[in-house]
């Protein structure tokens, strides 16, 4: 079951110290703790439909070939 929350931008992006022009997600901790994810944790961000953001971890895939 997915979970949906909404955050004003300013709540999730901040400005990156190393480039003035962008930003940075910042995933808020209530969130990361809901989802077990770490610093580290590879995820996958995708742009969905009226400005949402869809995050999702990358699970390891097994080669089944072998």
């Amino acid at each position: 079951m997915s979970k949906s929350y909404t955050f004003d931008s300013g709540e999730i992006l901040i400005n990156d110290p190393d480039n003035p022009n962008k930003k940075i997600l910042q995933i808020p901790d209530k969130i990361m703790k809901e989802q077990g994810w770490t610093k580290g944790t590879k995820l996958k961000v995708l742009l969905g439909d009226e400005g949402t953001i869809i995050i999702q971890e990358v699970k390891k895939e097994v080669d089944k070939s072998e």
